[in-house]
């Protein structure tokens, strides 16, 4: 057992499963807490608050972001059909801004935000 699930377990007690997949993106070959935080788009403070569970944001949107990124699946988009989760995480960003310049852009701006996947603008 790693330091990191140890540490999770004395936080969590009953670790959850996107916890325990976190933990293990951390300790994968090559990776770091920094390069996990990076791919889910936080810092590296919230990846080890959330660990410690100690994390005071929206732990749900964490979680959605942990589960698209590190335990992917497929999902039916309303606009594309099956897609990945990461790919959907990725549209979700994109959705954020409107971007008049790229007409699949638009389309998934006004498809996502009305998805009810759609994690909107609040990462925090």
């Amino acid at each position: 057992m790693t330091p990191r699930m140890e540490m999770a377990i004395e936080a969590w007690g009953n670790v959850p499963d996107w916890v325990s997949a976190l933990v293990d993106a951390c300790d994968a070959k090559g990776a770091s807490q920094n390069k996990v935080a990076k791919r889910l788009g936080f810092s590296a403070p919230v990846v080890s608050q959330v660990l410690r569970r100690e994390y005071p944001g929206n732990m749900g949107n964490v979680e959605k972001r942990v589960r698209a990124i590190y335990t992917p699946g497929t999902i039916t988009c309303p606009a594309l059909g099956p897609i990945g989760s990461e790919d959907c995480l990725n549209w979700q960003d994109n959705a954020k801004a409107l971007i008049t310049a790229n007409p699949i852009k638009v389309r998934m701006y006004r498809a996502c935000r009305k998805c009810p996947r759609y994690i909107g603008e609040d990462q925090s």
